[in-house]
């Protein structure tokens, strides 16, 4: 073997590495609370960093990509490197020492007192998000400066149970 090849040899394996996409080490998981209303979360080393839970509401947190205000409007876009989709916000406060989540949305934007709230369009834009979310492979979570990436959606059933989001909790 000559010594460019061994070099070649020795270097492909690295540059592979440094071409995929760099994921969190942490994992997808689908939780049911005391009502059986579901939630599928992203944790990462212990925290919270991505979630979409369901009941009367439907809410999306998630740890937003770049510096965070304390307060305040804020959005982020989701994508599967295909689709997009842009979501407008607010900035919460970290609550808990296992959550990471800074970024909420409640309802996909609708207000709570708009008649179209769980309605066909709801239906249509949840069914979009959730589309999108299913076929990211990374899901990328980004800001105008900045964004970060999440494996695949690997937890099994994750898509019917949010589905069924819609204002009195899930239906069983």
């Amino acid at each position: 073997m000559t010594m460019k090849a061994a070099l070649a040899f020795a270097v492909a394996p690295a540059l592979a590495l440094l071409a995929a996409p760099s994921f969190a080490a942490g994992s997808w998981k689908l939780e049911f609370d005391n009502r059986d209303l579901p939630s599928l979360s992203y944790r990462d080393q212990g925290k919270v960093t991505f979630m979409l839970g369901c009941g009367r509401a439907l809410g999306l947190h998630a740890r937003y990509p770049g510096e965070a205000g304390r307060a305040g409007k804020a959005t982020i876009t989701i994508g599967n490197g295909r689709k997009s989709i842009k979501l407008a916000g607010e900035f919460e406060e970290i609550s808990a020492d296992d959550d990471a989540t800074n970024f909420v949305q409640w309802d996909l934007g609708y207000s709570r007192q708009d008649p179209e709230l769980f309605g066909k369009r709801w239906k249509r834009a949840q069914a979009r998000l959730l589309g999108l979310m299913e076929r990211a492979s990374p899901l990328t979570i980004s800001s105008r400066t900045t964004s970060y990436q999440l494996p695949r959606i690997d937890a099994a059933g994750w898509r019917a149970a949010i589905e069924r989001c819609g204002g009195l909790g899930a239906v069983k």
